[in-house]
């Protein structure tokens, strides 16, 4: 049977064991759902939760009848949290994307510009189509609400940066969910979450979060370039830098060591997947070219954006090319025991450098000039590695 990676819990369960929760929101009895409660860490009244009945030759059912009302629906719950979950997730696996990123890496304002750029940019990656999923226990926490408020009005309209993560903000467990669709391709998900940078922070709390990475099938860590001690030297005085709270590769190293003592087949499992090294803010080194002359990063300019935005294609050399001259600039800033820590464990890594604003907000975060850089490849790089049909650029 196909097994199913709840997109909230991270439980995973047969396709054939889902529930479903009855439709009849005006006609039918809300009680307390238990499991929903305990998720949520509050009184959560929905209406009955059930199973279908038994399938003569199993499979995945489509619909079951509530035992209090009699409605038939086709609401699809998870058998462990009890929170909905898209119904075609359940028929077609998804694939998780899981994004890390330190406190003031720049993670929510790469979140903004990735999607957004994703909606906007999909003609040229294949004709691509994103569609936001409406599916959620409460309105406002359907992934088109949530991110209209929470990420795209906030930049888009009002021009300021989101806020941090908080790290017990409750929003942070509710998934971004998008279903990526392509003419003659079944579909892809993409289950995105804003996790607060401290849930990583600190080893004793790694086991309670890492979870949804274990379960991921591909990991984007966002790594705060300000927070490299060679490039923060150079850029302190210029762009009144603070002293650097967490050196930029300490969430990685907590993850790692988190693998290493845990179950070795999981463990295993985690090393083999896609995982990009995104560099934050890249734009300030690039735009201080005085200030890293003989460390730059070779084959990155803010003229050359991503290959395939003018329409000609997905350029995998370009890609390859801005990841060695990533991985140059790191040895040249002293950091080859990150390169090694790296590269000695997960056998699938690029090196990617993004700007989700172009250029360094003004005072009380307002953006000036909204100028994304690169924030697809990172992800464009993954579909590639899970063989999505991308157009290649000759």
């Amino acid at each position: 049977m196909s097994k199913v990676v709840c997109p909230y819990c991270f439980e995973s369960f047969d396709s054939s064991e889902v529930m479903f929760r009855c439709s009849n929101q005006t006609g039918c009895t809300k009680i307390k759902d238990r499991a929903l409660s305990g998720f949520w860490k509050q009184d959560e009244f929905e209406t009955p939760c059930f199973k279908a009945p038994r399938r003569l030759f199993g499979g995945t059912p489509d619909s079951a009848k509530c035992p209090e009302c009699g409605n038939v629906s086709y609401w699809v719950i998870c058998p462990h949290c009890h929170n909905r979950i898209p119904k075609q997730m359940v028929k077609t696996k998804g694939y998780i994307i899981s994004i890390i990123g330190a406190r003031s890496s720049g993670k929510t304002n790469y979140i903004t510009t990735l999607i957004n750029e994703l909606m906007q940019r999909g003609y040229c990656l294949g004709n691509i189509g994103t569609v936001a999923s409406n599916v959620a226990n409460k309105p406002e926490n359907n992934t088109q609400a949530r991110y209209e408020r929470d990420f795209f009005n906030i930049m888009y309209r009002n021009g300021k940066c989101p806020p941090q993560t908080a790290i017990n903000d409750p929003r942070s467990r509710i998934p971004l969910i998008y279903e990526l669709s392509q003419k003659g391709k079944a579909p892809l998900y993409l289950v995105i979450y804003d996790t607060a940078g401290e849930n990583f922070a600190d080893p004793r709390n790694i086991a309670a979060n890492v979870k949804f990475l274990e379960q991921s099938d591909a990991c984007i860590y966002l790594l705060d370039t300000f927070c490299i001690p060679y490039v923060h030297d150079k850029l302190r005085s210029k762009l009144s830098l603070e002293p650097i709270e967490l050196k930029f590769d300490v969430i990685i190293d907590n993850i790692i060591g988190h693998f290493e003592e845990g179950d070795p087949k999981i463990k295993e499992a985690q090393y083999k997947k896609p995982m990009a090294l995104v560099f934050s803010k890249i734009d300030s080194i690039l735009m201080n070219e005085d200030l890293f002359m003989d460390t730059s990063i070779e084959g990155m300019s803010l003229e050359r954006n991503s290959a395939f935005l003018d329409g000609s294609g997905v350029n995998l050399d370009d890609m390859e090319s801005i990841s060695d001259g990533l991985r140059g600039a790191l040895h040249s800033w002293g950091e080859d025991n990150f390169i090694n820590n790296i590269e000695n464990h997960y056998s699938d890594v690029r090196y990617f450098g993004i700007s989700a604003l172009g250029g360094m907000p003004g005072k009380g975060g307002v953006i000036n000039n909204l100028r994304p850089y690169r924030v697809l490849d990172p992800l464009v790089w993954i579909l590639h590695e899970f063989g999505y049909s991308l157009p290649i650029a000759k």
